[in-house]
């Protein structure tokens, strides 16, 4: 399944469905404890003292290994298996992130609530989206509603993150606030000073606060660069050529082509956005640069992600490459400004 969602999992969210229609939708935004509930979340990782492997199970010369080298990691409530990790690895409880978003929901003034959370792959992935105060980038109308994403690994594979991010509400193209989200995360692993190191995420709501007024500095300003046709084109070549290289101009082979079909491909989409945005917010830099990114999440995305549903492709931007992608975008063109 696309969406990961097995059936212990659990989702809560805030006044809409999801595109896959499971979860539960509830009335306004949730405190960080109620969500923590209606996600199925009240449950904890066991871990066990060490690990004993039984070999030729049944047969006569069946034997047992026991080594302290490693550990498992149960869900509480099901037994079933996260992870098999190391022996420094130490959880971090799914209360303790409800406890760590109320504490940034506090340093908030209250103005913080929980859009979503929940689980995927049995609950080996848990996370809390925080949402913001819509705040309008660019030009007036064009508003963006700022999130900030705590993701949490109970697999060995994934350290405690909190990563701002954020969707653009006028086409619902995300795009990851102070030229791309995972520079401005904070990431902790799972070891025996994590829990006194949690203190250290109250800093959070700070740059979160910091990085929302960046990213809005930069959208204005770019907003109010006015840009000719060839530069907007000149722009997209400079990004489609970062990102993958130098365009083939006579293609030797299929690779070369292939990359030069991505590139046609991807102008053409970033002509179509821009010519329909620049209509309401006029053709400056801060338009130029999100139909490039529009391109990169929502076309060029499709070949890492392996789906054509915009909401897995919105996920897998918080914690892929995508994020670095959109950010070479933004780089590129905050580079123009004088």
């Amino acid at each position: 399944m696309a969406h990961e969602l097995t059936k212990i999992d659990g989702l809560a969210l805030a006044n809409d469905g999801a595109w896959h229609g499971m979860g539960t939708v509830v009335k306004g935004a949730m405190n960080p404890f109620s969500a923590l509930r209606i996600a199925g979340l009240e449950w904890e990782v066991e871990q066990s003292d060490a690990i004993t492997g039984v070999f030729n199970a049944g047969e006569q010369d069946e034997y047992r290994v026991s080594t302290d080298s490693a550990k498992v990691l149960l869900r509480s409530d099901t037994k079933t298996v996260l992870g098999v990790v190391g022996p420094d690895y130490q959880p971090f409880q799914n209360a303790q992130l409800a406890e760590l978003a109320y504490g940034l929901r506090s340093a908030a003034d209250g103005t913080v609530e929980v859009e979503t959370a929940g689980s995927i792959r049995g609950g080996r992935r848990v996370w809390m989206l925080l949402r913001g105060k819509t705040v309008e980038f660019g030009a007036p109308g064009d508003e963006t509603v700022p999130y900030l994403f705590l993701a949490n690994g109970h697999d060995g594979s994934l350290a405690l993150k909190a990563i701002p991010t954020g969707i653009r509400v006028v086409c619902s193209n995300t795009f990851h606030l102070a030229l791309g989200a995972r520079r401005n995360a904070m990431s902790f692993r799972h070891t025996l000073n994590l829990n006194t190191r949690v203190e250290e995420l109250a800093k959070c709501i700070k740059n979160w606060e910091n990085t929302i007024e960046k990213g809005a500095t930069v959208a204005r300003t770019l907003a109010k660069t006015p840009v000719t046709r060839q530069q907007v084109q000149d722009l997209w070549v400079d990004v489609v050529q970062r990102l993958d290289g130098p365009v083939p101009q006579s293609p030797k082979n299929g690779w070369e082509e292939r990359r030069r079909e991505r590139a046609v491909a991807g102008l053409a989409h970033a002509a179509r956005v821009f010519d329909a945005e620049s209509q309401q917010f006029g053709a400056n830099l801060w338009v130029a640069a999100n139909a490039m990114t529009n391109w990169i999440q929502h076309s060029r995305a499709e070949e890492s992600v392996r789906t054509k549903d915009n909401a897995v492709r919105t996920y897998a931007a918080w914690d892929g490459t995508v994020a670095d992608d959109v950010a070479t975008a933004l780089d590129a063109a905050v580079e123009l400004v004088a």
